[in-house]
């Protein structure tokens, strides 16, 4: 596709370091996505990630105990994008485990590499492998019972997906850009099958950075009412439940921080 057709997509609306009291009253009843400038400048991930990726790194290494995640890796040819394979009964990608010390290890190897081989760890629940992120790193706009969870990788693309709850995501290492759709786009978005997905939820089989118009027309559509935002470390994105998302790291070493809630059943309690 152009690119043309994702840089002409309307930004998503902006918020400069909203307080805790003006996104429950005005960014979360809204339902609408917004962008959190600079919520997230005094965590010490945050600090040391603006002094540099390396620091990044070493700071994650430091904290972090023995545990083993779950590693996903794809071929350069790839692009990036895990996905499904030549069918939609396997994928594009391998699993593995591998510890934070051995899963940088292996980023600051791919560094190197002209085309590198894509590497997410995703969706780690923070306490569990880094003891005292949550106190390290707080979040007040979220529910304390909105546990962080970490997700670490180089250059890589999740595909649009939904989550049936709301998501606050906060850009602590890298750069990273959001393509989101609302609900009402779901049609021209060619979800895949509910099983097998490549992480529970159901994926587009379109490819926002380079989509198939020929074989998914209707995605066309679906661009005309998409948002875009891109973030640094510091930032963070207010994704409202049932909002499709792409999210596409864009540099060597990216770290994002996400918290997910069901505001509707806290509300319902309060």
């Amino acid at each position: 596709m152009s690119s043309s057709r994702t840089d002409a997509l309307p930004r998503i609306a902006e918020w400069t370091t909203p307080t805790p009291e003006q996104f429950r009253a005005e960014i979360l009843p809204g339902g609408q996505p917004a962008v959190l400038r600079g919520v997230a400048l005094d965590w010490p991930l945050v600090i040391a990630a603006r002094h540099g990726v390396h620091d990044a790194m070493s700071f994650l290494e430091r904290i972090a105990n023995s545990s083993l995640a779950i590693v996903l890796r794809t071929d350069p040819a790839q692009e990036g994008r895990f996905h499904y394979g030549k069918d939609v009964q396997s994928f594009n990608f391998i699993r593995g485990e591998g510890n934070i010390a051995g899963i940088i290890a292996g980023l600051r190897e791919q560094e190197k590499s002209y085309r590198p081989f894509a590497i997410a760890a995703q969706s780690m629940d923070a306490e569990r492998f880094f003891p005292g992120f949550t106190q390290a790193h707080p979040m007040p706009l979220v529910p304390p019972s909105a546990g962080p969870r970490v997700w670490i990788g180089n250059a890589a693309k999740v595909a649009t997906h939904h989550d049936p709850i709301d998501n606050v995501a906060v850009v602590a290492a890298g750069r990273r850009r959001f393509t989101l759709f609302p609900p009402s786009a779901e049609a021209d978005l060619y979800m895949g099958p509910h099983d097998p997905t490549p992480a529970g939820a159901r994926i587009s089989m379109v490819h926002v950075t380079a989509p198939d118009f020929e074989r998914f027309p209707r995605f066309a559509a679906a661009l005309e009412v998409a948002q875009k935002a891109e973030l640094s470390p510091g930032d963070a994105i207010f994704i409202p439940r049932d909002w499709y998302h792409h999210v596409e790291a864009l540099d060597r070493f990216n770290v994002l921080v996400n918290y997910w809630w069901d505001s509707c059943r806290d509300t319902a309690g309060a």
